[in-house]
């Protein structure tokens, strides 16, 4: 379901209290790193994808435990006493005592239900055995990943290792014979997870296959102490990211990764969702994709797709990527809001005018670091005054430092040649472009402009702010807006990294034709 579009109010803060719908403790989500994608080593990796729709989930448990000083007698007399080291001890925090059922493999194998453990995760499945079996080893390449990314899990009181049990459903009577799926989670549309247990059904796609199971782990994982605070959007849309892998040639796998084509990652259509979106509609502003509930991910695939695409804008993004990580280390407890207003500062309408145009250009490949746009404010000009700014063509939107007023009439010239491309040999371009090549709709290469509008309650701001104007080497035009002017080079958002060179453009205000009015 599509949440009513909200106003981007930027003289409050009232959305912040906003981005938390129904979290807390007891409002567990549903089912379901690229300046550090993570890449550890195991068995050749196998795919996996994330649900499409998942049935809210039950928070687990965690327990704790502080060291005391015995008591002292002298105490109840009232005589003072020394304070013992031992009461300034930190409190010693343990996760829950595994409470997995136990099964009897032999009685499920003859219901056609295998068993295939590894050191991290028991798995039960009627599937083909030949894909069953490389299931553990995908997984305990994640886990050091998991690990990395949400911090080591801390010991339980019996000292054994974190382990996962997962059920991985073909024929789902099998399981419901054996009493494999308790009565709470007997409505699973594709997964679901509980504590250290997940359950979900068997995909057609091997790798959606294993980013469902991926994604169910990392909930389990990350979620298995109490006290789980995150929004639903967050924890939905970090399990898709960590959950998002490739497997190279050699058998490591890297999760957390941007997909770069469909058919490596078959079965996600994560990025296919969201183009599909934004062709028909303007797209989620950052707080109406913070306000998903848990409803809103039941047999609703755009939801995981939103919240994956806020994930990757925040885990990918040069500013905020740091900031961002560190929230997969403080999901428990009070004050998520918080750590996401100071991860975004105090300057939300840049932060949300860089989501939407992260989301209106994203494709497979997208490469983050590259586009990312860094807004500067222009100057205004005098007429017939001008600026001249290189714009590279290994880069995304970047700023004129030109300000400009609606209703003005500006003249844009650029100069120089660049590389669009080296091989099979070097494309050599002028700001005009290719001719013999296009990326959406334009010459490739050719100069591109776009205006930032100045913030206000314009209702068209952001339509303005999505819209690309044709340039080339000369063009002149009336503002059709008042803002900061933004320039680029035409190319596909995944080919930025091959390009070499820049052009200089030059803005120049022109002076306003003078009206003459006819004498009565």
């Amino acid at each position: 379901m599509h949440v009513s579009r909200l106003e981007w109010n930027p003289s409050s803060l009232l959305w912040l209290c906003l981005l938390l719908p129904g979290c807390g403790a007891d409002a567990t989500p549903p089912r379901a790193a690229e300046e550090s994608e993570v890449v550890v080593t195991s068995e050749p990796a196998v795919s996996t994808a994330p649900p499409e729709t998942q049935q809210q989930p039950q928070a687990p448990q965690e327990n704790t435990e502080k060291t005391k000083s015995e008591s002292d007698p002298g105490k109840a007399s009232g005589e003072p006493q020394p304070v013992s080291p031992m009461q300034n001890a930190e409190q010693k925090v343990y996760r829950p005592s595994d409470q997995r059922p136990l099964h009897n493999k032999q009685r499920l194998a003859l219901l056609g239900i295998e068993c295939y453990e590894s050191p991290h995760l028991k798995l039960y499945t009627d599937i083909d055995p030949e894909q069953a079996k490389k299931l553990p080893a995908v997984l305990e390449q994640a886990y050091p990943a998991l690990q990395k990314y949400f911090g080591p899990l801390p010991p339980n009181r019996e000292g054994t290792e974190f382990q996962v049990t997962g059920y991985i459903m073909q024929d789902r009577e099998r399981f419901e014979k054996a009493d494999l799926i308790p009565g709470l989670l007997a409505q699973i549309i594709n997964g679901r997870h509980q504590g250290a247990q997940f359950w979900m059904n068997a995909q057609t796609e091997e790798y959606y296959l294993k980013h469902l199971m991926l994604h169910e782990y990392t909930h389990c994982y990350s979620m298995i102490m109490e006290d789980i605070s995150a929004p639903v959007w967050y924890l939905e849309g970090i399990a898709e990211s960590m959950a998002t892998h490739h497997a190279g040639a050699d058998g490591k796998i890297q999760f957390n990764v941007m997909p770069h084509n469909k058919n490596d990652f078959g079965g996600l259509g994560r990025i296919s969702l969201i183009q599909d979106a934004v062709k028909s509609a303007p797209p989620r502003t950052m707080l109406e994709v913070m306000q998903l509930g848990p409803d809103d991910f039941v047999d609703a695939n755009a939801s995981y797709a939103w919240s994956w695409a806020l994930s990757q804008f925040f885990d990918k993004h040069p500013q905020y990527q740091a900031e961002f990580r560190k929230l997969a280390r403080q999901m428990q407890g009070p004050g998520f809001t918080e750590k996401i207003k100071a991860m975004i500062g105090p300057d939300l309408i840049a932060a949300n005018d860089a989501w939407l145009l992260f989301v209106r250009n994203l494709q497979p490949g997208y490469d983050s670091k590259r586009a990312m746009i860094t807004f500067q404010p222009g100057k205004d000009l005098a007429t017939d005054a001008s600026v001249t700014q290189e714009i590279a063509s290994d880069r995304g939107w970047q700023s004129s430092g030109v300000h400009v007023t609606r209703g003005e009439t500006y003249a844009v010239s650029a100069t120089g040649m660049f590389t669009l491309a080296q091989k099979p040999k070097p494309w050599q371009s002028t700001a005009d472009g290719i001719t013999f090549q296009y990326f959406n709709g334009q010459p490739l290469g050719r100069l591109l402009m776009m205006i930032r509008p100045d913030p206000g309650n314009d209702p068209t701001r952001m339509q303005t702010l999505l819209r690309v104007y044709p340039q080339g080497s000369q063009a002149t035009w009336m503002a059709p807006a008042t803002g900061t002017l933004y320039f680029r080079l035409n190319d596909a958002w995944d080919s930025l990294h091959n390009n070499e060179g820049a052009v200089k453009v030059t803005v120049t205000r022109q002076p306003q034709p003078q009206s003459t009015t006819a004498r009565q």
